[in-house]
């Protein structure tokens, strides 16, 4: 659980994830995942009583540790003793999608769960994860989602693969650029894809160069806006 807490490359190879916490493990609990293992201290099992049954009816198997081990294996500074190993769950865009989010090579953990949220809370039908995105189911990612990683579609893929992912979308890259239209004046077709790019580098070229249509946020003042901030911004706009 440790190794599976902390390191992506353990997470990729056992094809396994840690959900941590009574909010998280509830929200697991409630999809159609593949439990392994429960873990859990004593003070858990009563102060999170209906989160700890429900996990222990769909675990493989269900062990109690102790307050010790509980803070060894957590990432937080303050555990709440709680804990579900789960198999990751291989996802495809439902075939009627019309609103779909790209995430170019967006790093921070928290930026990449708090799109993810916010995509669902808006009925955006999925998520693309171009490049070298954060891990969805990093620790930080999970808790910044609160759950919504664990139900909107995610398919990750590389640039040149966009066109096959996305048969029949139009691909829109939000940016600032001379040919960029602003954002409240376009009419987005009938299946829409936006492409949020990097905190940093903003879109790559790769995935620049297979959209058809560049849109940006109008604003004043500030340089530019935070990566999360924008893509609500503009999945407001893609919902009428």
């Amino acid at each position: 659980m440790r190794r599976l807490m902390s390191d992506k490359k353990t997470r990729d190879e056992e094809r396994r994830f840690i959900a941590e916490g009574d909010h998280l493990c509830k929200e697991l609990a409630s999809q159609d995942y593949k439990i392994e293992l429960l873990a859990y201290t004593e003070k858990a099992a009563l102060r999170y009583a209906e989160t700890v049954e429900k996990l222990r009816e769909k675990a493989a198997r269900s062990i109690v540790i102790t307050d010790e081990l509980s803070e060894y294996i957590s990432d937080t500074k303050s555990p709440q003793g709680i804990f579900a190993a789960a198999e990751k769950r291989e996802d495809f865009l439902p075939e009627n999608s019309r609103r779909i989010v790209v995430l170019d090579g967006i790093q921070d953990p928290g930026n990449v769960g708090t799109i993810l949220r916010t995509a669902e809370a808006l009925r955006t039908d999925g998520a693309v994860l171009v490049g070298a995105c954060a891990d969805i189911w990093s620790p930080k990612t999970l808790r910044a989602s609160m759950g919504s990683a664990f139900r909107l579609p995610c398919i990750h893929c590389q640039a040149e693969e966009l066109p096959e992912k996305l048969p029949g979308f139009t691909l829109y890259a939000a940016m600032l650029d001379k040919s960029a239209k602003p954002l409240g004046k376009e009419k987005f077709p009938e299946k829409t894809a936006v492409v949020i790019g990097s905190e940093g580098a903003g879109i790559t070229p790769e995935t620049a160069n297979r959209c058809a249509e560049k849109i940006y946020i109008p604003i004043e003042k500030a340089e530019s806006l935070n990566a999360a901030v924008a893509a609500a911004i503009i999945l407001w706009e893609l919902r009428s």
